[in-house]
């Protein structure tokens, strides 16, 4: 008769795929799935074969696909063999979700030889201090990350998801990770919205060391062709700060006659025409549809600087309101909204990245995902599995986006930073493409303005001969400069 089983090995012997039909046309495909710590997870799909539908003889349950994929998720991806806490699932979007890690000198250096950052300060231990690289900012959260994209609230399509952007900045006056730092996360889900192209979740969280913060992050994907119930839709804005300059005096009386704006009771200052306002906005959206909200909430407060130079708390700001297309709060304040805390060089800038020092800009990704997974947490499958990334019609194992943000940071740390990662104080990346292992990458940077002082570079990474995959931001500290006046006779 014909075969009814077939059975895939690979060179060591251990099973990797079945393909099973039974009596009753039943086709059962398994891919044994083996996670980053040595457990091997079935995953099985199943068909009917139908003969007499001569076009489409093969049909499966879209559904029934998803559940299984979240469930592979849930037991390789967010599974830790160290850690046996089972998955703890989030059915609430308010949830506030708080962990901890402790960063440790293996760990450290195995990851850095991960992403192929050789730096010093992570190789070398000076006054007994060994320094970890920024990533751990994100390390940190890695684990719980992947329990919110696996949960109830985002629900099904983990096998569309892409990641969009990460965004992480150093709290001013914080110092760098360091080897045997103990660190906490306290993070939310502030935001679940639809995209023309899928759902969209967006992560964040703030690290503390010491009970200090240390840094804020933010982070999102979309799962593209799925959708979530628009009246669940919802999205955060905390902690918006919103500098404004009024420049007469009739501007300011527009600002004061909002029902919005309230006075503070003891407040004795005064707003003067063309003197810097900073609002501190907290606003929570929900939606009617893609476009239109449902309610509106903005409160926060208003300050100026004062005589003695201190910020100086003038007024709240209380807004409330139902079905709307703008929050006119938001909208009031960007007519008058001011940047000059960066200013941009007129010609756009100068080129980092040259000829001379192209071997510091250039990087090879390596033939395995695994090592990279190993160290960031993240045994995503399908960046792992080549069956599931083929079920996932996907050309191949897809390198981790976030590998390539910290390989080029390395390049950021050599070529922008003169080789101090110290001095990178903001990083923010747009995935725009994919990478697959032994891809060869180049980054190019360019300094383009200031921002408080701090050198502001974009960049882009892109395939050697290939097009871009990852946009970049940085703000960098300037180098530390000392002024050494001899004294008399110096000069015999």
């Amino acid at each position: 008769g014909l075969p009814s089983l077939l059975t895939i090995t690979n060179a060591d012997g251990e099973l990797e795929l079945t393909t099973k039909c039974d009596a009753d046309r039943t086709v059962r495909l398994t891919i044994y799935h083996k996670s980053l710590y040595g457990d091997v997870v079935p995953f099985s799909l199943e068909f009917t074969y139908s003969p007499s539908q001569n076009l489409t003889p093969i049909h499966g349950s879209k559904q029934r696909d998803n559940e299984l994929v979240r469930q592979l998720c849930i037991d390789t991806w967010v599974a830790n063999a160290d850690d046996l806490t089972p998955f703890v699932d989030v059915v609430d979007p308010n949830t506030v979700v708080k962990s901890s890690f402790t960063i440790t000198e293996e760990h450290s250096r195995g990851f850095c030889e991960s992403v192929g950052n050789q730096a010093w300060q992570y190789t070398f231990a000076r006054d007994g201090i060994l320094q970890a690289p920024m990533e751990y900012a994100h390390i940190v959260f890695t684990r719980d990350m992947l329990r919110l994209l696996q949960s109830s609230v985002f629900g099904f399509g983990q096998v569309n998801g892409v990641h969009m952007y990460n965004d992480v900045t150093l709290e001013d006056g914080a110092r760098m990770f360091q080897v045997d730092d103990e660190l906490a996360v306290t993070a939310t889900m502030n935001g679940l919205t639809n995209l023309r192209s899928g759902k969209k979740i967006k992560l964040n969280w703030i690290v503390e060391r010491g009970g200090k913060k240390v840094a804020t992050i933010e982070s999102a994907f979309v799962v593209r062709s799925h959708y979530i119930d628009i009246g669940n839709a919802f999205e955060r804005y905390p902690q918006q700060l919103i500098t404004i300059v009024l420049p007469s005096a009739a501007d300011i009386a527009a600002l004061e006659l909002n029902e919005w704006f309230i006075y503070c009771e003891d407040t004795a200052a005064t707003l003067q025409p063309n003197a810097p306002i900073e609002f501190c906005l907290d606003s929570e959206y929900r939606y009617k549809s893609t476009n239109v909200y449902s309610s509106i909430n903005t409160t926060g407060t208003v300050t100026v600087q004062g005589q003695n130079g201190k910020r100086v708390t003038i007024a709240k700001v209380d807004y409330k309101w139902d079905t709307a297309v703008k929050d006119p709060v938001v909208e009031f304040l960007n007519r008058f909204k001011t940047a000059s805390d960066v200013r941009q060089f007129a010609d756009g800038g100068y080129a980092l990245t040259t000829k001379a020092n192209v071997h510091l800009s250039q990087a090879t990704v390596p033939s395995s995902n695994a090592n990279y997974a190993k160290y960031s947490l993240d045994g995503n499958p399908f960046h792992l599995n080549p069956y599931i990334a083929d079920f996932a019609e996907l050309p191949g194992t897809i390198t981790h986006g976030l590998w390539t943000s910290a390989s080029t940071r390395a390049i950021v740390e050599n070529v922008a930073a003169d080789g101090r990662p110290e001095r990178i104080r903001a990083y923010r990346t747009e995935f725009t493409g994919m990478v697959f292992p032994t891809d060869q990458l180049e980054t190019e940077l360019v300094h383009i303005g200031m921002k408080n002082g701090r050198m502001l570079v974009k960049g882009q990474t892109a395939k050697i001969g290939g097009g871009p995959v990852m946009d970049l931001t940085a703000e960098i500290d300037q180098p530390l400069t000392a002024y050494v006046f001899t004294g008399q006779g110096s000069q015999e």
